[in-house]
């Protein structure tokens, strides 16, 4: 199990919100403390991801069988690492 804190996400509704992520053998949990808000994206449901350096952040985006989802965050390729590390 991986976590990751202060990641920024934009959903596929288009909605904002700082997160904190927790990629599990089975989903990549999504929680938000301050807006009172959790997410499950099941690892079946990742159809692709990709990688891209904006400012000194990397941003990550997860094309899902829902909509893309994106995270902005400092060590996105230790997110991806962890993903498809759990997706087999």
């Amino acid at each position: 199990m991986s976590r990751f804190q202060r990641v920024t996400e934009t959903d596929e509704a288009g909605a904002t919100r700082l997160v904190s992520l927790e990629v599990t053998d089975e989903a990549v949990y999504r929680t938000s403390k301050s807006q009172m808000w959790e997410g499950r994206l099941p690892l079946a449901a990742v159809i692709n991801l990709n990688i891209a350096r904006v400012g000194s952040s990397d941003q990550v985006t997860a094309d899902t069988k829902h909509g893309p989802i994106t995270w902005s965050l400092k060590n996105g390729k230790q997110l991806i690492d962890a993903i498809e590390t759990q997706r087999g």
